[in-house]
C-alpha cells in the first residue's frame, strides 16, 4: 500500500469507529473548515500539514500513538527551496558527465601519434571526481550510550535494523544508505559491508572508495545480522573486532532516498578498552574514532531527559563538533544543521513546558560551555562566523517521545527542515565545485589547442624554442630554488614559534591562580568539577594547540603555494608565440598556464608518506572546495591518503598531530586524575593546587612539545619529498619537450587533431 493509502485507511476507520460523519468531524475541528476538506484529508492526508492532520486526529478521537507512528513512517519530507538547486546540480552534473564521455570518445579516435594523453588523463580524473563524490547528505545521530540513538534510526527507517541495546565498539559507526545505491559488486543477499580504517599500505578509507578500490579495507559482508557480529561486544563485554571502522548498510527505506543516516557509538573512546590486555588503545584507534564523527553533514544530538545536557555531555558534543568535517555548513547560521533531542521525555507535558522549564536553562549553561570548548576552534576554521547565542541553542532543542503526538509532529517538522537545509547547502556547494571544475576543463582544452597549433612549426623552430626556454629556466630557477631552501630552513623558525606559544599555555596551566580562575569559569559545584576538570583542561589545551599550529601551518602553506607557482611559471612550455599561431581566441590564463602542472608534481612527491605535517595544510588548501584544483596522477592518491574528497568542506590535516581532543583529555587525566579528589573546605583552591601539582609531576609538558616537534619534523620530510617530486617531474617534462620538438608530425594529422580539439572545445563549452 502507498503511504497515503495507509494513513487514509487509519483516519477513515477512526472516524467511523467514533460514529462521526465527515460534516460533524469538520465542525469539531479548528483548522479543518469543511466537509469537503475532510474528504480531501481522508483521500490524500500527506497533502496536508502536520498541524492540520493533528487537529483532525484530535477531533475524531483517533489513537494518537498509532497516528504518531504512521505519520513518521516514513517521515514526510517536503521539496521546497531545495528543488531548484538540486535539479540544477543533477542536470549540470549529468550534462558535464555526458560531455566528458563524448570528449573521451572523441580523443580516443585520434591517432596515437597526436593523441593528447595528458588531456585524456584530466578528463578521466574529472569524470571520476563527479561520479565518485558521495552525493547523499549524511545526517548523524550522536549522543551518549542509552540515549536512544539506534531506536531513533530505526524509527526513521520504519524498520528495526540498527541493533538496539548493544554497546558498539568505539568508532564502529554504521551508515545507512538507500538500497538503490547499492553497488553492483555486492551479492543480492549482502546488504552490509564492513570496513576497517586503514589497509596494509597505510591508506585510509573514505566514502569515495565505495564505488572504487576498497577491497583491501573490507573485513566482512553479509546480511543485517552481521551488524551485531562486528559492532557488538560479547557476553564478557569484550570487543570482538576492534579493527571495525564503518559498516555501510543498504536499506529499502523511503527516508534514505533523501538523506543517509549515520548511527554512532556512545563515546569517542572507550577508556577501559585495552589492546592485548596491556596497552591502552593506540592513537590510530583514537584517530579513526574521531574522524568517523566528521562524516556528518547534519546532526541529531540525543540526550536523555533525565540528565539533559549534564554529566559531561557538553564536552562530548564539543568533541564531535570540533572533529574534521563538522564545522558549520553556514557561517551565518552555524547551528541550523543541528538539533538536540531530549529523548525519553515521557514526563514532559508539552513543548511549551519543555521550553519554559528545560530548554532555556539548559541553553544558557550549554552556550557557556561552548564558549570554552568550541567557539575558538570554530573561529579559527570559519571566516565571518556569527557565533550562536543561548537563545539560538534553545531554539534547536526539542523534547522527544514517540508516544507523544505533539512531540512527533514537532520532530517531523524539524527533521524535514534539517534535511532540506542540509541537502540545499550541499547541493549548492557541489554545484559551485562542478562549475569550477568545468572552467578548469575549458582551460585545459584551450591549452591543448595551443600546443597542437605549435606543432605546425618546423622542427628547427620548435627545437630552438625549447632550448631557449630551457636555458632561461636553468638561469632563473636557481633563485626560486634558493627561496625554497630558505622556506625549508624557516621550518625550524615555525617550530620555535609554535613551541614558544605552547610554552606560554603550558606554563599557565602550572599557575594556581590561572587554574583557580579556570575552575570558577567552568564549574558551578564541586562534583561537576571533580568529574570534568581533566577533560576540560585537555580540551582547552587541544583548542589552543590547534589554533597556534593551524595559523602557522596556513602561513607556511601560503608561502609554499607562491613558490610552486613561481617555479611552474619558469618551466618551459615549448610554445613559441610565433606569427603562425593564432592566439586571439585564448585568454591570457590559457597562454601562461599552458605548460607544466606544478601543483600535481609537487603534491605527487608526497606519495607514500604517511604524515605530512604542515604540508597537509598546503594539499588541503589546493584541493579545497573553493579551489577545486583538479589533481592528477600521484597527487590524486595523496588526497586519498589525507582523506580529502570532493565533498570535504574543512581541513582534516591537523588531526594527525594529536588524534583529537580525546588524547589531550587522557593525557591530563593520567597526570591529575588521582590528585583532584583530595578536596577540603575551600575546594576550588584545593583543586587548583592539586591540579597544578599533577601537571608539574606528569610528563604532559614534554609530551606536548615532543608532538609539536614531530609535526614540524614531518613537515620538513614532506617538504623535501614534494620539492624533489617537483624537480624530477620538471626534468621529465623538459625531456619530453625535446623529444617532441625533434619529432616530425604530419601536417594533415595535426590539422585533424586540431579539428577534433575544436570539436571538444564546442562540446565542453556547450
Amino acid at each position: 500500500m502507498t503511504r497515503n493509502r495507509v494513513l487514509s485507511a487509519f483516519l477513515i476507520n477512526a472516524r467511523k469507529r467514533a460514529n462521526l460523519s465527515q460534516k460533524i468531524a469538520a465542525e469539531r475541528c479548528s483548522l479543518v473548515t469543511s466537509q469537503k476538506m475532510v474528504s480531501r484529508i481522508e483521500a490524500a492526508p500527506y497533502d496536508f500539514s502536520l498541524d492540520v492532520l493533528t487537529d483532525f486526529v484530535m477531533a475524531i478521537g483517533a489513537n494518537k500513538t498509532e497516528f504518531g507512528r504512521l505519520v513518521t513512517a516514513p517521515i514526510k519530507l517536503l521539496d521546497r527551496g531545495n528543488l531548484k538547486v538540486n535539479n540544477d546540480l543533477k542536470l549540470e552534473s549529468q550534462a558535464l558527465q555526458t560531455s566528458i564521455d563524448s570528449i573521451i570518445t572523441q580523443l580516443n579516435t585520434l591517432d596515437a601519434n597526436v593523441r593528447p594523453n595528458e588531456l585524456l588523463d584530466k578528463m578521466k580524473a574529472a569524470r571520476n571526481d563527479i561520479s565518485t563524490t558521495f552525493d547523499s547528505g549524511i545526517l548523524a545521530v550522536m549522543g551518549p550510550s542509552d540515549s536512544g540513538k539506534s531506536h531513533l534510526i530505526n524509527l526513521l527507517m520504519c524498520q528495526e535494523i540498527a541493533p538496539e541495546g548493544f554497546q558498539p565498539m568505539t568508532a564502529a559507526s554504521t551508515l545507512f544508505i538507500h538500497k538503490d545505491k547499492k553497488p553492483s559488486y555486492l551479492a543480492n543477499k549482502d546488504n552490509v559491508i564492513v570496513f576497517k580504517f586503514m589497509n596494509e599500505n597505510e591508506e585510509t578509507f573514505n566514502l569515495s572508495r565505495l564505488e572504487g578500490d576498497h577491497d583491501s579495507f573490507v573485513i566482512g559482508k553479509g546480511t543485517y545480522k552481521i551488524l551485531e557480529k562486528y559492532g557488538a561486544r560479547d557476553e564478557n563485554d569484550e570487543i570482538l573486532y576492534p579493527e571495525t571502522y564503518l559498516a555501510v548498510v543498504y536499506v529499502d527505506a523511503p527516508v534514505l532516498k533523501r538523506i543517509s543516516l549515520l548511527d554512532t557509538p556512545g563515546q569517542l573512546i572507550d577508556p577501559e578498552y585495552k589492546k592485548d590486555n596491556s596497552q591502552t588503545i593506540d592513537s590510530l584507534d583514537v584517530r579513526k574514532a574521531y574522524e568517523a564523527m566528521g562524516l556528518a553533514d547534519a546532526i541529531l544530538f540525543t540526550s536523555s531527559m533525565t540528565k539533559f545536557l549534564r554529566d559531561g555531555e557538553p564536552e562530548f558534543y564539543s568533541k564531535i563538533l570540533r572533529a574534521p568535517g563538522n564545522v558549520p555548513l553556514d557561517s551565518q547560521s552555524p547551528i541550523k544543521n543541528i538539533t538536540i533531542l531530549a529523548t525519553q521525555a515521557f514526563g514532559v507535558k508539552s513543548i511549551d513546558e519543555f521550553n519554559r522549564k528545560t530548554a532555556k536553562r539548559a541553553a544558557i549553561s550549554f552556550n557557556k560551555e561552548m564558549e570554552h570548548l568550541l567557539y575558538e576552534s570554530w573561529q579559527t576554521e570559519v571566516e565571518e562566523l556569527v557565533l550562536p547565542k543561548a537563545e539560538d541553542w534553545a531554539e534547536r532543542m526539542l523534547p522527544f517521545w514517540d508516544d507523544n503526538t505533539e512531540f512527533m509532529a514537532a520532530f517531523t517538522s524539524r527533521f524535514d527542515e534539517l534535511v532540506e537545509n542540509t541537502t540545499t547547502t550541499l547541493a549548492q556547494r557541489r554545484l559551485n565545485r562542478l562549475r569550477i571544475l568545468k572552467r578548469q576543463l575549458v582551460l585545459f582544452v584551450d591549452q591543448e589547442l595551443i600546443k597542437l597549433q605549435a606543432k605546425l612549426c618546423t622542427n628547427e623552430e620548435r627545437i630552438k624554442e625549447v632550448k631557449e626556454q630551457d636555458a632561461r629556466f636553468h638561469r632563473e630557477v636557481t633563485g626560486v630554488l634558493e627561496k625554497f631552501h630558505q622556506l625549508r630552513a624557516s621550518i625550524k623558525d615555525y617550530e620555535a614559534d609554535v613551541l614558544s606559544q605552547a610554552d606560554i599555555i603550558l606554563q599557565s596551566l602550572q599557575s594556581e591562580d590561572f587554574i583557580m580562575g579556570f575552575i570558577e569559569d567552568r564549574f558551578d559545584d564541586k562534583d561537576s568539577a571533580k568529574k570534568g576538570i581533566s577533560d576540560a583542561i585537555g580540551q582547552y589545551l587541544e583548542t589552543k594547540m590547534k589554533r597556534i599550529v593551524g595559523i602557522s601551518s596556513k602561513s607556511f602553506a601560503q608561502k609554499v603555494e607562491v613558490l610552486v607557482n613561481e617555479f611552474s611559471a619558469l618551466v618551459p612550455s615549448g610554445i613559441a608565440q610565433l606569427e603562425g599561431i593564432n592566439l586571439n581566441d585564448f585568454n591570457q590564463k590559457s597562454i601562461t598556464a599552458v605548460g607544466f602542472d606544478g601543483q600535481s608534481a609537487f603534491i605527487g612527491g608526497l606519495s607514500g608518506i604517511a604524515s605530512f605535517g604542515a604540508m597537509g595544510a598546503y594539499v588541503a588548501t589546493i584541493s579545497s572546495n573553493l579551489g577545486a584544483y583538479l589533481l592528477v596522477g600521484k597527487a590524486a592518491g595523496v588526497l586519498t591518503t589525507l582523506g580529502i574528497t570532493g565533498s570535504v568542506s574543512t581541513l582534516p590535516w591537523l588531526v594527525g598531530l594529536t588524534g583529537g581532543p580525546v588524547v589531550w583529555g587522557a593525557m591530563i587525566a593520567a597526570g591529575v586524575g588521582f590528585l583532584v579528589y583530595k578536596l577540603f573546605s575551600n575546594w576550588k583552591k584545593s583543586m587548583a593546587k592539586s591540579t597544578v601539582k599533577g601537571i608539574k609531576e606528569s610528563n604532559i609538558e614534554q609530551e606536548v612539545k615532543d608532538q609539536l616537534k614531530h609535526y614540524w619534523s614531518d613537515t620538513a620530510k614532506g617538504f623535501d619529498a614534494a620539492l624533489n617530486g617537483l624537480q624530477t617531474e620538471a626534468s621529465k617534462h623538459i625531456e619530453s619537450l625535446y623529444a617532441d620538438a625533434e619529432k616530425t608530425y604530419d601536417a594533415t594529422e595535426i590539422t585533424q587533431a586540431i579539428d577534433s580539439i575544436k570539436t571538444v572545445q564546442s562540446i565542453i563549452n556547450g
